[in-house]
């Protein structure tokens, strides 16, 4: 057998042969990395330059295929629609066929004209200390996995802002309750109370949601219509009892060009404590994402909420919130998710006006056998800037949660929570540690 000059070198050096990258591999690989950083324009022309080029036919396919989910990418869903149906009339026995046929399904999801779904959920909790709870419920996290042909479950995929402001409705037992101070910035504190008593109890949680989405363009524009009723029920403490209901809409416009997301809605909601009329409220929002490349993106949300409690002594609450934050997705099994919110309550009674800061960091990790596991941590800081007594509290919480699908849609999880909230005033001090187990069905 004779050996071409290169080889020979190649062997007397004792460099292995494996290591020739193809013509196809070099010119894939710079395309690759210029989608993956989201230099998707120049991704386009590489990929492109690779199928124009007759010599490199045995990779068209792939070509094709990556070329697709650029366009994809970039939100050009007619783009790539075009080069799936090519992949599919050119190659339609081939492995990228049938990996173009998963990623022609999820575009298709992304532009029905009607798409609707759901999710139930009920979770056994115990409290330590039940009146120091949150209120909310564990989410599940979300992964890029290209394997999974329903990731981007389009009833839920950006009206997760409806759950977004239900969380942020966990009203502080002191906001449903006068504490006695009166509004005068001029009058003298009153004599703080002593540290009331931690009450072990348990809880069912209900909660259900719907989701609505009518596509008005080719691009994933729709208008959005979504709707969630949430319940607790304590096995002793029947005083804090609680249900949320919620009703939300508002439209989602997409721009390729940007790859940017802008969403508006306008949510209504009522909270009834041990079976009274508490709370209503009414929040307008406007939002926006922007995917940098495959791997980053940046979110914002400003919401201005009027929010009216129905107490022995009504009052009426401002509310300016903002909401900035990133999403980090560097392989398809790991999700960082980091955020800032500052707020503003405008209150009636001027010495619970509040201003607020605070952030949250989150990691989720996709797990062997169906299963996830996520850790989470935040801290906020409120400042009573009218308070008489120069009330300030620090809450911190810590959430660690594992989950397995049972099924597809069904999801069990285990979640433990440590919360805490520090006053500046003796006596005011709470903490609370929950455990949860919980079911979820999305549909």
């Amino acid at each position: 057998m004779k050996l071409n000059g290169l080889t020979a070198v190649l062997l007397l050096a004792g460099l292995p042969l494996c290591s020739i990258a193809s013509p196809y591999q070099t010119l894939a690989r710079d395309a690759e990395s210029s989608a993956r950083w989201g230099l998707l324009g120049s991704a386009a022309e590489q990929y492109r330059a690779i199928l124009a080029d007759p010599s490199l036919s045995a990779s068209h396919p792939r070509a094709r295929l990556a070329l697709a989910k650029v366009y994809a990418d970039a939100l050009d869903y007619p783009a790539a629609k075009a080069e799936l149906a090519r992949l599919k009339q050119d190659a339609p026995d081939s492995a990228e066929a049938k990996e173009g046929a998963k990623l022609a399904k999820r575009i298709a999801k992304k532009l029905k004209t009607h798409t609707f779904g759901g999710r139930v959920a009920v979770a056994r909790v115990h409290d330590t200390d039940t009146a120091n709870a949150s209120a909310g419920m564990t989410q599940d996290p979300s992964f890029d996995d290209e394997d999974d042909e329903d990731m981007d479950d389009m009833a839920f995929e950006d009206d997760d802002s409806l759950d977004d402001l239900l969380d942020d409705i966990d009203l502080d037992e002191d906001d449903l309750a006068d504490d006695g101070e009166d509004e005068d910035d001029d009058t003298a504190p009153t004599p703080v109370a002593k540290p009331k008593s931690t009450v072990h109890d348990n809880r069912w949680q209900a909660a259900g949601s719907l989701r609505y989405g009518y596509g008005f363009d080719d691009r994933g524009s729709r208008w959005n219509l979504g709707a969630n009723i949430a319940q607790a029920r304590q096995d002793d403490r029947d005083e804090l009892n609680r249900q949320t209901w919620a009703v939300s809409t508002g439209p989602t416009f997409v721009i390729p060009a940007w790859r940017l997301k802008i969403n508006a809605a306008v949510t209504y909601l009522q909270l009834y404590k041990d079976h009274q009329y508490d709370l209503s409220s009414t929040i307008w929002s406007l939002g926006a994402s922007h995917k940098l490349n495959r791997v980053l993106e940046l979110y914002t949300r400003y919401n201005y909420e009027n929010r009216g409690l129905e107490n022995d002594s009504p009052l009426d609450i401002e509310v300016d919130t903002f909401k900035v934050g990133t999403r980090f997705k560097p392989t398809g099994k790991d999700s960082f998710d980091l955020s800032y919110s500052p707020k503003v309550e405008d209150n009636d009674k001027r010495n619970k006006d509040k201003e607020q800061e605070g952030w949250k960091i989150s990691y989720a990790r996709k797990l062997p056998w169906d299963s996830f596991a996520s850790v989470a941590y935040s801290r906020r800081h409120t400042d009573f800037k009218h308070d008489p007594s120069g009330k300030e509290e620090d809450e911190t919480k810590h959430v660690v949660t594992l989950g397995h699908k049972l099924t597809k849609d069904l999801v069990m999880t285990v979640s433990y929570e440590h919360k805490d909230k520090d006053s500046n005033l003796p006596g005011r001090d709470k903490n609370n540690e929950s455990t949860s187990l919980g079911l979820s069905y999305k549909f």
